[in-house]
């Protein structure tokens, strides 16, 4: 991989979600959701009568159903997404609004979309404030995930050779949940010299990275974990992107398992970097079961260029901030 002298602007950031719409003639793909935030989609909608949305709900660790259509679409067939991309046909831009989609679904959708003719946008609409747990416990000071359903590959998305998986790092993308962090490491039991994690920041909230080291602080605190600790904006995928390629240029010969724990966009910053494919590389997800309300409010609204930085991956270029030069 190397530098290259020009930076694309990657991602268009809204103070609010009302300074926000979609282009004309654009596909704008949602979900459902369990949040407040989720709801800016009705003014959207409203606003923008030549924008076709689409609904998706009834999402599974397999399936996802869109609202109108009679069959489900199979997040591992690649018959069923030839059929649902179908529907952006004669559109000029896609958008995918993760804000309320789940990882298997978003991720599936984002592995084939990133093959349509038409440019690819994310969108993530950041909470105003997560609900704190009346009962905290080590680990657990947030009101988050009900329960986790378990450790399995997202769909569609190939887990490492046995060859691979020698000595590989173990990049943890951290949130708050430290129970989901220990969960995950018990499983996958990596040596904690290679266990490197990566923490939002700046967070949401400037004193979200205070809450992040308290919610792992007994996993952390195990062998100096946090002596290892890497920093990238909680908000911006690409900023993790450039976080795991540094990873790979340190460790050119070295696997990377990636624990997807953090922040939704660090969390599409690792799926891009898997999808890239310059090194040999795992997403480890623990599949939680979402909690309703576990937020409230909205703050700012972030549209990701996907496709952007997918055009110098394919060229096998890595992207780099301003100022950054590459490893020797």
């Amino acid at each position: 991989m190397q530098a290259t002298e020009y930076q694309p602007i990657l991602t268009d950031s809204y103070s609010s979600v009302a300074e926000f719409n979609p282009e004309a003639g654009s596909l704008y793909i949602f979900g459902e959701g369990v949040e407040e935030r989720t709801s800016h989609v009705t003014r959207l909608k409203s606003e923008n009568p030549d924008v076709i949305f689409l609904q998706i709900i009834s999402e599974t660790q397999s399936e996802f159903n869109v609202i109108g259509d009679k069959e489900p679409y199979y997040l591992r067939s690649q018959i069923s997404f030839a059929k649902f991309w179908e529907k952006a046909k004669g559109t000029r831009k896609v958008y995918v609004d993760m804000t309320g989609l789940t990882h298997p679904v978003w991720a599936a959708l984002l592995r084939v979309a990133l093959k349509l003719p038409q440019e690819v946008l994310f969108v993530y609409v950041e909470p105003n404030n997560y609900i704190r747990s009346t009962a905290p416990v080590d680990g657990q000071i947030f009101e988050l995930s009900a329960r986790i359903t378990g450790i399995a590959p997202l769909p569609g998305f190939a887990v490492l050779s046995a060859k691979s998986h020698v000595d590989p790092l173990f990049a943890c993308l951290l949130g708050f949940e430290g129970t989901r962090l220990k969960h995950i490491i018990e499983k996958i039991d990596p040596n904690y010299e290679d266990i490197i994690p990566i923490i939002g920041v700046p967070g949401f909230k400037p004193w979200y990275l205070f809450e992040t080291f308290l919610g792992n602080r007994t996993t952390l605190s195990e062998n100096s974990i946090w002596q290892s600790v890497l920093y990238a904006p909680a908000h911006c995928p690409f900023s993790c992107f450039y976080t795991l390629g540094d990873l790979h240029e340190e460790f050119p010969n070295r696997a990377i398992k990636i624990a997807l724990v953090g922040t939704k966009p660090h969390a599409l910053g690792a799926v891009l970097f898997h999808l890239a494919d310059f090194c040999a590389t795992e997403l480890i997800y623990d599949h939680p079961i979402r909690k309703h309300g576990r937020t409230d409010g909205t703050e700012r609204l972030h549209v990701y260029h996907v496709s952007a930085i997918m055009k110098l991956a394919n060229q096998k270029i890595m992207p780099r901030l301003p100022g950054e030069v590459a490893m020797n």
